[in-house]
């Protein structure tokens, strides 16, 4: 039996690449050279493991890019040096079934023989990237198959822009028809999650701007150059749909905010129209209650019927009046 020379070292998988790009995962029992002299290779591995550290700090690597690889910070990064490329990028994490909600850090370093990433949670572009490669895909270069990966974070946030965009169309045609009754709770959703995916597109719409837009580039690599300029013309398009989203979001809002005001002001109106109708004949009631003398009808046989009818010309009379003044419409 074999020894798993990689899992001792926290690799998860590895891929080795020849001249035309065919991947072949390497034996568990092999480790792989980060440096190969032909080809180049892919490692993946597990940062929560301790040997993966110690691996990484064994490695040729600039301290700043180790420090990175190794760090807990969540945001969003990309650096680099004349031959090295290294960042973070946030991915969706995959539970047992499928891809969740929830959004894990993705570390990578490019270099010209080897693309190392790592990861604490189990990440879908990285699965789906494996699934591919053992299907046959093959790969030109570290910086292509770096590409691939993002490809597949910016696959999923189009899935999510795309079921956002039909949520928002129904919510739309429910707000119109006035029959949605969990509006607020379905727009708030929306907002939520455009939000979410708002702050994704747009840490990698300033990671991949800066090196194919400005100067602070320029001293990349460009093979990584060529890829973020690619990149970059999907995430702006997707940053354009997210923005559109928040928009229509807002307007949504505001549009359920108005109709739920005209609809408490119409009842205002029937409530305050039933009181004013009422208050003669409350008035009238009210003052043949009190037990004194000199009342009319007080010993007469229809004094109750007096007494109604009384009340009925009175709001009658109330009618009129808030007729002629324009305060009920005709």
């Amino acid at each position: 039996m074999h020894s798993d020379v990689q899992s001792q070292s926290g690799i998860i998988w590895a891929y080795r690449f020849d001249e035309d790009g065919e991947p072949a995962r390497v034996p568990r029992d092999e480790m792989p050279n980060v440096a190969p002299s032909e080809g180049f290779v892919w490692l993946h591995l597990d940062l929560v493991h301790t040997r993966a550290q110690s691996w990484v700090a064994e490695q040729d690597l600039p301290n700043a890019t180790q420090e990175a690889f190794l760090s807990h910070e969540p945001h969003q990064r990309l650096d680099h040096s004349t031959n090295l490329a290294w960042g973070v990028s946030h991915d969706l994490i995959r539970d047992i079934a499928d891809k969740s909600e929830e959004v894990g850090a993705l570390r990578w370093i490019v270099g010209d023989r080897f693309l190392l990433t790592g990861r604490r949670e189990a990440l879908h572009s990285i699965r789906m990237t494996a699934e591919a490669l053992d299907r046959g895909d093959p790969a030109g270069s570290p910086a292509e198959l770096f590409e691939q990966i993002i490809e597949y974070i910016i696959d999923d946030v189009t899935d999510a822009v795309v079921r956002l965009v039909d949520e928002t169309d129904s919510v739309e045609d429910h707000i119109l028809l006035d029959r949605l009754h969990d509006g607020p709770q379905r727009v708030g959703s929306v907002r939520r999650t455009a939000v979410r995916l708002h702050r994704q597109l747009s840490g990698l719409h300033v990671l991949f701007r800066r090196f194919a837009e400005t100067q602070s580039g320029r001293s990349a690599p460009d093979a990584v150059k060529a890829a973020a300029s690619r990149l970059l013309q999907r995430v702006d398009g997707l940053h354009h749909d997210v923005q559109s989203v928040q928009d229509r979001a807002r307007l949504l809002q505001d549009e359920i905010a108005a109709r739920s005001a005209s609809r408490t002001n119409r009842q205002l109106y029937v409530l305050s129209l039933l009181t004013a109708l009422f208050l003669p004949a409350t008035f009238i009631t009210g003052l043949f209650g009190i037990n004194v003398k000199g009342l009319p009808w007080v010993e007469s046989e229809g004094g109750a019927v007096f007494v109604a009818l009384t009340c009925i010309a009175a709001a009658l009379l109330t009618l009129v009046l808030l007729r002629r003044r324009g305060v009920i419409g005709s």
